[in-house]
């Protein structure tokens, strides 16, 4: 079990200690693509998209990766998108009780104009590997830009771990370095298309595309493709008064499905 546990943990489809995974069911429709959205959920996956928003919000995720409950996600996001800036709270588990991470981070971003943002957040992880090895507990920080120069087009970057942070105690290692750069495009009212280009110092660049489709401002069809190793995702959301609900899946020809959901509640503007 810990052996077919571990393939997984590190495998090229699987993931490293303290890999940065975008969170919300919008994202996991459209192949994981978020450095560019503004939404709820842009206050975990680019700060600087969050101030875009408004009103109050609070969110909870959970994905089951490739149908193994050791490699499940679950997530809870609150955010307050106020004047000047948007306050955040960030917090996300993964794992069972054989591994485990536990992430909280705080962040902030604020407009510079009416077409520049930016935003940080620092984070707090507890990695935990059973009771014969206990725990270790790290800080790091991930910072995003955003720039909309017309009202279709959003241009977002992120960095995660921008000053590499020491895994002392596990591996050895360093918290994942990560860098995304992408842009969405409106091209009518219901359509978003939307691509970004992710990479780290020792990998290659990973890329996504993705689109959604709104139907009478309820209902929504997303599909994306990423690369490094090659995924296809599908989704849907739907919005009710101060609910939305969104639901996806990821399929990886070599592991399989990782079905995900999201459920936001606005509380007021």
């Amino acid at each position: 079990m810990c052996l077919g546990l571990g393939v997984l943990l590190f495998s090229p489809e699987g993931r490293a200690a303290g890999e940065f995974r975008p969170l919300g069911g919008r994202a996991a429709g459209i192949a994981g693509i978020s450095v560019a959205l503004t939404d709820q959920w842009s206050a975990a996956n680019n700060q600087a998209g969050n101030v875009f928003n408004e009103g109050i919000f609070c969110g909870v995720y959970f994905e089951n990766r490739y149908m193994v409950k050791e490699l499940s996600y679950k997530a809870l996001v609150f955010s307050a998108c106020l004047r000047p800036g948007a306050f955040s709270f960030t917090c996300l588990y993964f794992g069972t009780g054989v591994y485990s991470e536990l992430k909280t981070g705080v962040g902030y971003a604020r407009k510079f104009g009416k077409h520049f943002s930016a935003g940080i957040q620092l984070n707090y992880y507890r990695f935990r590997i059973s009771d014969d090895y206990g725990s270790k507990n790290i800080l790091n920080c991930e910072a995003g830009l955003m720039f909309k120069p017309a009202r279709q087009l959003v241009v977002g970057f992120h960095c995660v771990n921008p000053v590499p942070v020491k895994l002392y105690g596990i591996s050895g290692e360093s918290l994942p370095t990560l860098f995304q750069l992408g842009l969405s495009y409106n091209f009518t009212e219901g359509l978003m298309m939307s691509a970004e280009v992710e990479k780290d110092p020792v990998s290659k660049a990973c890329a996504r595309i993705g689109a959604e489709y709104r139907f009478a401002g309820i209902l929504s069809a997303r599909a994306g493709v990423a690369t490094g190793p090659f995924r296809l995702s599908i989704g849907a959301g739907i919005v009710i008064k101060r609910f939305s609900l969104d639901f996806a899946s990821e399929y990886s020809q070599v592991l399989g499905f990782s079905p995900a959901v999201s459920i936001q509640y606005q509380f007021r503007k």
